[in-house]
């Protein structure tokens, strides 16, 4: 089985914003106070504005009697995307879902009145499995494979999407990476996803690289939550976000891209060059 089968998500600018505020001992508390099963010195970070707004919302990681209500929630978001290339469902979602548990990963779930509203899936791969790897896939050094985390299918609800959850959900994902030692974060977002890739680079990801997979054109962003990059502001091109060609071949030439203009032309992404130093993970 390929990369596909478990990757795919068939779906001087310092670029790591990652605060942490505290530590502390016993299971992992992340943004909002999400309980995880990760026992490594965890991490408290500010409560998001958005559940202070809607009290009504309880968090908490989905365990295997959840997949109904998880699949379920897939079924509407995935049967009213605007474009078919968004996401593509996995050959088997059981056991995708199955592989984002512990120990090899966590799914955060957002419940609304006792109704799953959004989840949000983080990755433990090994290191052991280059193939089943993002990291492999984008050329960082074996050594670095075992530092890889991956930020996974993202889905929330019509009724609770444009009030901040998946920015919610990523900043808690990028919490438990860290309490799991595994820095180096990496999502896959289509080319025509333009809300999320959106919500990437807000976050201080990047495109790191661009290419197929599956036959599927994706993007692969990345944060260090341990090094923060830099570029070479000067060296600046503008891409239209749906040149396959142009933006895989800016990546292969060490430009990366940290944002986007939008005006009435589309929507082109704007990249910078990858300046290399000597000190991992690039």
């Amino acid at each position: 089985m390929g990369a596909a089968a478990t990757l795919q998500n068939r779906g001087f600018v310092f670029l790591c914003n990652f605060r942490i505020v505290g530590h502390t001992h016993g299971p992992v508390v992340g943004v909002f106070g999400l309980l995880s099963s990760i026992h490594r010195s965890p991490l408290f970070l500010p409560h998001h504005a958005v559940f202070e707004q809607h009290p009504e919302l309880r968090v908490r990681p989905l365990v295997p009697g959840d997949y109904g209500a998880w699949s379920a929630l897939r079924d509407g978001v995935i049967a009213e995307l605007p474009h078919p290339d968004f996401y593509v469902r996995e050959d088997d979602e059981q056991a995708f879902f199955d592989a984002h548990t512990d120990p090899g990963g966590e799914t955060i779930g957002v419940f609304a009145h006792g109704d799953l509203v959004a989840y949000a899936m983080v990755g433990f791969p090994s290191c052991d499995a280059a193939a089943q790897n993002l990291g492999a896939l984008i050329g960082l050094p074996a050594v670095q494979h075992a530092k890889v985390t991956h930020l996974s299918s993202c889905m929330v609800t019509p009724t609770w999407r444009g009030r901040g959850l998946q920015r919610a959900l990523l900043a808690a994902r990028l919490a438990l990476a860290h309490a799991r030692g595994r820095p180096l974060c990496l999502a896959m977002v289509s080319l025509h996803n333009h809300s999320s890739r959106h919500n990437l680079l807000r976050q201080g990801l990047h495109i790191a690289w661009t290419g197929a997979i599956d036959g599927l054109q994706r993007h692969v962003a990345m944060i260090d939550l341990d090094h923060g990059l830099h570029f070479d502001m000067a060296d600046e091109i503008l891409l239209p976000s749906d040149d396959f060609v142009a933006l895989r071949e800016a990546a292969a030439a060490d430009y990366a891209c940290i944002g986007e203009v939008r005006d009435a032309s589309g929507v082109r992404l704007r990249y910078v060059r990858h300046l290399h130093h000597d000190r991992t993970p690039w």
